[in-house]
């Protein structure tokens, strides 16, 4: 491994770590997200547990953090695009995996995001659309999850990307669907709380 990768691969993680949804909650609420509603320390939780305010604002700040690590290992290294790409990459895991957390973090779905828009703004658009559209058919956002993290390995193999990040894409996503495994029961069993009821705050 080389030192530029290292360093890539620490930028990310770090921004990562910036874990709003569990800040937010101990700082504001004096209370761990982790213990309320569906236990993810994510925007959508925070939404439901703390407002809509605080849950645009988690995930404003979750989609930055992953773009901004794209963007600081592109600034860093510019002749290199696979290093900016590993950054983003490593923002997501930093997300689900933040280490003064016990690396029990968030599922990493604004992460990604953000860490598209940092490759390039047309391809985050379309991140962002994955998430959204489905979201909205289904009336919930655990689908736009499934679907931007399904779209991870297939366009980091379309891009040209090297195949260990393909590999990691595969592993994400599988990953993404067992951390939402317990969303998936609660959709079977009619249970999971619906778009249309956090609107109107039931």
């Amino acid at each position: 491994m080389t030192t530029q990768t290292l360093i890539a691969i620490l930028i990310g993680y770090a921004f990562g770590c910036i874990q709003t949804a569990y800040i937010l909650s101990k700082t504001v609420g004096k209370t761990d997200i982790r213990e309320h509603g569906t236990g993810n320390a994510g925007a959508s939780n925070v939404t439901a547990i703390m407002g809509w305010g605080f849950g645009i604002l988690t995930g404003l700040v979750d989609v930055l953090k992953g773009m901004f690590a794209v963007l600081v290992v592109k600034w860093l290294y510019p002749e290199n695009p696979d290093l900016a790409y590993l950054a983003g990459i490593m923002a997501i895991i930093g997300h689900i995996f933040p280490f003064y957390m016990k690396f029990k973090g968030g599922k990493g779905v604004a992460a990604l995001v953000g860490m598209m828009i940092g490759v390039n703004w047309k391809l985050g658009l379309f991140f962002a659309l994955l998430v959204i559209v489905p979201a909205l058919l289904t009336d919930y956002i655990v689908m736009g999850s499934f679907t931007t993290f399904i779209a991870l390995p297939i366009v980091t193999y379309v891009k040209g990307y090297p195949l260990l990040f393909t590999a990691i894409g595969v592993g994400l996503t599988i990953l993404c669907f067992y951390l939402h495994r317990a969303n998936i029961q609660r959709i079977m069993a009619k249970e999971e709380l619906k778009i249309s009821e956090v609107v109107k705050g039931e």
